[in-house]
């Protein structure tokens, strides 16, 4: 009896019931997108459901984690439940007349005159003048004169059409009613969109779409036999906007600002962050490198470290709180797939290889190009069915060179201009950006390393399995994960 007291009852680390609410969202949202049930909902639902872990975060024991664990599963399903209810009126309006109207709350993919949006902050009006806000994203296909911008408030007018993936409906050939747009617009979009012009004015294409889609994400002007190439080789993260991004961000504000003080170079690193972000966009995958790369300032900044595990699940169920949807995301799943992969995965099988040494350079970025490859493999053949074994070689090769290559693209559009020095810049980075398009075009065509799988086939998430049994016999041998520390801006 003494030791089913001790068993329930024992104290624990306040962090424990945390981290059990936070595995309660990430378990939460996953289940209530399955079953499409609501359970508990309201602000009144939501003060109970707080009340309850704030007691079992006071009073941590061990009787408490379950109970911390459906406390956050429920805060899951409050927050799920606007989206929910805009599935369902979406769905009964599938076929149907509508007028919709919706901000677009990503750059907009323009060719020529057609217009491919992502719209969310949602209203549906109908003939007799009712009006529905609704949560969830809408994509929307269009044709206009009027250029279209991110953070514009627009008004369609169309047949609706079903959703897919991240996108509770869809609308193809609507009519535009109405452009609504603030006096200076998206000043980050617009600041964006200068520079793009002034580095299309000195480097051609397509260097200058590949550079661009380094840099700033901008994925626009690749051609979408380029962009299949891409994917051929496994190398579509490298035109995403995401954390290699800020982590060199991070480390040319920490060379500038980190020798006056540590706080400066803190302060003026997450200002940096949170600039870039503005200028690209809050994706998925730029939302989760924003977090992370906030926490590891932050944490770092106070002397303290993290449990890799722990950060990752702690940036998911934030990321999930902030949108649901973002779970049925690809680039949601490919990004936390490849940040566990890098954070604990490779860093595990480096200490197995080396024990406590530094692995070389090249054998690093090795052991984790392989393990990234590999965890990320499952999703990738799940939802297109083909896997390319050059992505390995495709990393190798361009991953080295590519901070040089977006410092090279950066300094063409402020320096360009300037006789002399602007030529050797935009010589340079058409150089080696002309060098990344034959990699990727040579490797694209050895078709023999391509593997065609079944597609939608849970059988793949097999290797899963596979890597939780590696991980464990890993732990068993060299002992517990290390705790990742942020050492940036320490001196």
């Amino acid at each position: 009896m003494q030791k089913i007291r001790h068993l329930l009852f024992d104290c624990l680390h306040p962090s424990r019931c945390f981290y059990a609410a936070v595995v309660g969202v990430i378990l939460g949202t996953a289940m209530t997108l399955l079953t499409q049930k609501i359970f508990i909902s309201g602000c009144y639902g939501l003060l109970g459901v707080t009340i309850i872990i704030l007691f079992c975060f006071f009073n941590s024991r061990r009787i408490l984690l379950l109970v911390a664990l459906v406390s956050g599963m429920m805060i899951a399903n409050i927050r799920i439940a606007p989206e929910l209810y805009a599935l369902e009126v979406f769905a009964n309006l599938v076929d149907r007349e509508v007028t919709l109207v919706g901000t677009i709350s990503e750059d907009p993919n323009i060719s020529g005159n057609n217009f491919k949006l992502r719209l969310n902050d949602l209203r549906v009006e109908f003939p007799s003048g009712e009006q529905i806000d609704l949560a969830g994203k809408v994509y929307a296909q269009l044709s206009s004169k009027v250029q279209l911008e991110r953070s514009d408030r627009i008004t369609l007018n169309g047949k609706l059409g079903s959703g897919f993936g991240v996108f509770s409906a869809t609308f193809y050939r609507p009519e535009l009613v109405a452009v609504e747009r603030a006096e200076y617009g998206d000043v980050f979009a617009r600041i964006k969109h200068r520079f793009i012009g002034m580095v299309k004015a000195v480097i051609p294409s397509p260097e200058v779409d590949l550079g661009l889609g380094y840099l700033v994400g901008e994925k626009s002007g690749l051609s979408e036999e380029f962009s299949e190439q891409l994917r051929a080789v496994g190398m579509t993260h490298v035109v995403v906007a995401s954390g290699a991004h800020l982590g060199i961000l991070i480390g040319f504000v920490h060379k500038m600002f980190g020798r006056i003080s540590r706080f400066a170079g803190a302060v003026v690193a997450i200002f940096a962050i949170f600039g870039f972000a503005m200028l690209v966009g809050f994706t998925p995958s730029m939302t989760r490198a924003v977090l992370v790369s906030v926490l590891g300032i932050v944490v770092g900044y106070v002397g303290r470290s993290f449990s890799p595990l722990c950060l990752i699940l702690l940036v998911a169920a934030i990321t999930l709180l902030l949108d649901p949807l973002n779970l049925l995301n690809l680039g949601w799943q490919l990004s936390f797939a490849s940040f566990f992969a890098i954070l604990v995965l490779a860093p595990q099988t480096c200490r197995l290889l080396y024990g406590g040494k530094s692995p070389p350079w090249l054998a690093s970025m090795l052991i984790t190009s392989i393990v990234a490859s590999i965890t990320c493999a499952p999703i990738l053949i799940y939802n297109f069915g083909s896997i390319s074994l050059l992505s390995l070689v495709a990393n190798l090769v361009i991953l080295p060179t590519l901070p040089y290559a977006m410092c090279l693209v950066l300094l063409s559009g402020i320096l360009g201009f300037i006789p002399g020095l602007g030529l050797i810049i935009v010589k340079l980075a058409r150089l080696l950006l002309s060098l990344h398009i034959s990699v990727i075009e040579f490797l694209s065509d050895q078709k023999i390393f391509i593997m065609e799988l079944p597609t939608a086939d849970f059988r793949v998430f097999g290797i899963y399995l596979v890597l939780a049994i590696w991980l464990g016999l890993v732990i068993l041998r060299c002992g517990t994960i290390k705790r990742w520390k942020f050492n940036r801006l320490k001196k």
